[in-house]
């Protein structure tokens, strides 16, 4: 009892020193502070602890955007424009969240000394409005006074007499702008393949300067006076590839369809269906491992169908080594074959430079063939040259030296031909 009373008269000395201690004016602002923080430690601890399943953990730090800029002068030959010089401007906005890409902005501007003019803006990005949607927008303005024609069909004559005389040649204005977007509707487990949607709208106008002492005059095909052609288009892709820039694996589909119907005031009613199917390959040779790519592809035009946007062969796309649009007709069936390989490689400024061989062939198709001339008749190329991958691995000049039959043609462009 006697411990008690000694333990009670203790408390009763501290509670008075306390209650002394809060009535100075110096400790009540930094005692208040604490036992309300204190209290609400408490009640945060206690009361209001979430279940385990409600715990909000903070994210992973994740990198920025990266921005990659390229800017390529060059300068090529090739004896229908003459001298050219070509300025490549890519800007790449990359980022961990994104694939393969989270922007890209491209613009190449090209002259020549025979009064060749092109201007091409191209950006794409991999999010649109929010939505999963791959938008890819392209600009183009071009004035072409050596482009060619060489009339409809699969053996239309050639005369180096008169390709010198620049009888095959006319003089060409165009303009364009297109919108295609793709959405991934199938992705299965485990796998980096996608199956997409995509949507295409565009319009173009093409108007030919008439010229009496040129073949096209002589011959005057669908489309010469000039004209729109606004339309609308579909498609299916399959992707399947380790790489859209340069793939070393995997495989591609493409089906689509395009069509310029009258209420989008096109002067020329018609529809395109279009085909492309690729594979890639790594072969396992020590050292340079070169990849084997193979494209087959094609088209078919329906209706009323202007020159300009008949399926042809004969350009950096198709057909390597004959002049542009050598062909056209109804419909085209092409391939290619390269081999690419990678000699030397910079690891600190990410610099590439390689080394390919490819060869070409394909037709087009008139009213006059049957089925059974798919097999037949095969204009076929060959020819190689190198690659540069400048600061990015996606990033690729390319220059190739094409050879047909009839002449040699010279080409620049950015990135592989597929």
């Amino acid at each position: 009892m006697f411990r008690n009373l000694l333990m009670n008269k203790r408390r009763q000395a501290f509670s008075c020193r306390l209650m002394r201690r809060w009535r100075r004016p110096v400790l009540r602002p930094i005692l208040l502070p604490r036992l309300i923080m204190l209290s609400l430690l408490i009640t945060m601890t206690v009361g209001l602890h979430p279940a385990a399943s409600q715990t909000m953990l903070l994210p992973e730090r994740v990198p920025g955007d990266t921005v990659i800029t390229s800017v390529i002068p060059t300068a090529a030959y090739a004896s229908d424009i003459g001298l050219m010089g070509a300025l490549a401007l890519s800007r790449y906005r990359e980022h961990p969240l994104y694939h393969p890409f989270k922007s890209l902005t491209a613009l190449r501007l090209r002259a020549s000394t025979k009064a060749y003019l092109e201007l091409r803006v191209i950006y794409e990005h991999t999010e649109t409005l929010g939505k999963p949607v791959r938008s890819r927008w392209v600009m183009n303005a071009e004035r072409h006074p050596y482009d060619s024609y060489f009339g409809l069909g699969n053996r239309t004559p050639y005369d180096s007499q008169r390709w010198d005389d620049e009888y095959y040649f006319y003089d060409v204005m165009r303009i364009g702008l297109s919108w295609e977007g793709r959405r991934t509707v199938f992705r299965p487990d485990n796998s980096r393949a996608t199956l997409g949607v995509t949507g295409y709208t565009g319009i173009r106008y093409e108007q030919p300067v008439k010229n009496q002492d040129n073949f096209i005059n002589d011959d005057w095909p669908i489309g010469i006076s000039g004209g729109w052609t606004n339309r609308l288009g579909l498609g299916l892709i399959w992707e399947n590839r380790d790489s859209e820039f340069a793939a070393t694996r995997g495989n591609r589909f493409m089906l689509s369809g395009k069509w310029t119907p009258p209420f989008l005031l096109s002067d020329y009613p018609m529809a395109i269906v279009e085909a492309d199917v690729r594979q890639f390959a790594t072969i396992p040779f020590p050292w340079i491992r070169p990849v084997l790519a193979m494209r087959v592809a094609g088209a078919h035009a329906f209706g009323t169908v202007p020159y300009w946007d008949m399926p042809y062969l004969g350009d950096e796309r198709t057909l390597r080594g004959y002049p542009i649009y050598r062909f056209r007709g109804d419909a085209s069936l092409f391939y290619n074959v390269e081999l690419r390989t990678w000699l030397y490689e910079h690891s600190y400024f990410e610099i590439k430079f390689g080394i390919h061989g490819f060869h070409d062939g394909g037709r087009v198709f008139t009213g006059e063939d049957r089925f059974r001339d798919i097999l037949s008749d095969y204009h076929r190329t060959f020819g190689g040259g190198i690659a540069l991958a400048l600061f990015s691995p996606d990033f690729i000049v390319r220059f190739d030296a094409g050879f047909s039959d009839e002449m040699m043609r010279l080409y620049m462009n950015i990135g592989y031909m597929f």
